[in-house]
């Protein structure tokens, strides 16, 4: 089966990477503003997708990714539950395996290429993130990893 999903975007706000867990992994949180294609006399729409990264992914995107910047994320889609007041809700995030800038070059902070313009150009951050198996132990948490708690608040 394939779960394959790119997209290109604009940051919504500066993410922010948080550690967690006992190694203390990066994961960092951010949602994408995708838009839709435009038909006719209609509005401009967009969608707003909430993605994850992980480890030397997340790192990257600390250190590169503004609020507003055009990026390109490319991962699998994955559900996620939680449960608020009693009430179980449901929801789904992008799992980010390669990110990068989607901007021309001389858009980049008036930088001419000297940033980092993927994770492609991070050698050690692909092969930690994920195994092979993308399904196997989910790149280091176990099937019971219960998250990060209630801080987050997803808009669905």
């Amino acid at each position: 089966m394939l779960n394959q999903i790119a997209l290109i975007g604009r940051l919504t706000k500066v993410p922010e990477i948080k550690l967690v867990g006992k190694d203390q992994n990066s994961v960092v949180r951010f949602i994408l503003a995708v838009n839709r294609p435009k038909y006719g006399d209609s509005k401009p729409q967009a969608d707003f997708i909430p993605v994850v990264a992980w480890r030397g992914t997340a790192d990257f995107i600390g250190r590169n990714f503004r609020k507003g910047k055009q990026v390109y994320v490319s991962g699998r889609l994955q559900t996620t539950e939680w449960e608020k007041d009693g009430v179980k809700h449901y929801g789904f995030e992008i799992v980010a395996r390669d990110v990068g800038f989607a901007d021309s070059v001389s858009k980049q902070d008036g930088q001419t290429g000297t940033a980092p313009r993927s994770t492609k150009n991070e050698p050690q951050s692909m092969p930690d993130v994920f195994p092979v198996d993308d399904f196997n132990n989910a790149g280091g948490f176990d099937d019971n990893f219960g998250g990060f708690g209630n801080d987050q608040e997803w808009p669905f």
